[in-house]
């Protein structure tokens, strides 16, 4: 995985080669490849920034975005990219939770194009995250974001709110939502199916930090919720090989469903 900063990452050279009539290879820095079709246009850093740069100045704040460049589980056939920048400070079921808007995507769609919310309780870096899809989308992190106007920034924004209120409330209402022994393993067995002997150790670890997990008393469904996440976060054994560990945490993360996981725990 490499991590850059802006200046950084408008330094990277991105260059094209073609291999038959149908197919040309992407090249960034000649570390990260990705194999796309030869009427792909590719965007520029530049262009992928440009959002970025537009969102930090309607929001007055610094523009301090990260991007992280790493390879899908396809190898060298695509290339991931995730564009993030601080968004807000906010109370998340009585834990402080930093937010930034990111955006998550490839070159060649080896995964889909993204942008939401990430959200990470402080406590432990609990991560979770609100996606939508480029399809549904108020509005779209493309190189097409040249001439937006200000009022679609501000509708983008807006939309990046409702989000952050939704998330505020869901994490509210499993707060309030207290769970016995057998409810937690009722919910357990919603969350990791299976009898097998590694998803009994699995449902064993999540009922543990469940308890003693950091920040959580083992009291309602949000202690439930956050023991999940931790335990995605910082405790699940990724066997992808061809990729570090590093980098399949960094993807664990995207992995969670945090509409469906509160479904499930509620």
């Amino acid at each position: 995985m490499k991590n850059v900063n802006a200046n950084e990452a408008l330094a990277l050279t991105i260059t094209e080669t073609p291999l038959n009539v149908e197919f040309k290879q992407i090249d960034i820095d000649g570390q990260y490849s990705s194999t796309v079709g030869v009427d792909r246009a590719i965007p520029s850093f530049e262009q992928l920034l440009t959002p970025f740069i537009d969102l930090s100045n309607a929001l007055q704040t610094e523009f301090d975005p990260t991007i992280k460049l790493y390879r899908s589980s396809y190898g060298t056939d695509g290339t991931i990219y995730t564009i993030s920048m601080p968004y807000k400070t906010i109370d998340l079921g009585g834990r402080e939770t930093k937010s930034r808007i990111i955006r998550h995507g490839s070159f060649n769609s080896s995964c889909s194009d993204r942008f939401g919310l990430a959200m990470y309780v402080q406590i432990c870096s609990n991560g979770m995250m609100g996606w939508k899809s480029q399809g549904n989308a108020v509005t779209r992190f493309t190189g097409n974001w040249e001439g937006i106007s200000t009022d679609r920034i501000q509708s983008a924004l807006g939309s990046f709110d409702a989000m952050q209120e939704h998330y505020i409330d869901l994490a509210n209402d499993l707060k309030a939502i207290r769970l016995s022994a057998s409810e937690v393993d009722d919910r357990l067995n919603r969350i990791v199916t299976g009898n097998s002997k590694r998803s009994e150790n699995i449902r064993e670890n999540i009922r543990d930090l469940f308890i003693s997990g950091r920040g959580n008393r083992g009291e309602n469904a949000w202690d439930l919720f956050n023991a999940v996440t931790e335990y995605e976060n910082h405790h699940r054994v990724y066997r992808n090989t061809d990729v570090s560990s590093d980098e399949n945490r960094a993807k664990g993360v995207l992995n969670i469903d945090s509409d469906k996981l509160a479904s499930l725990v509620a």
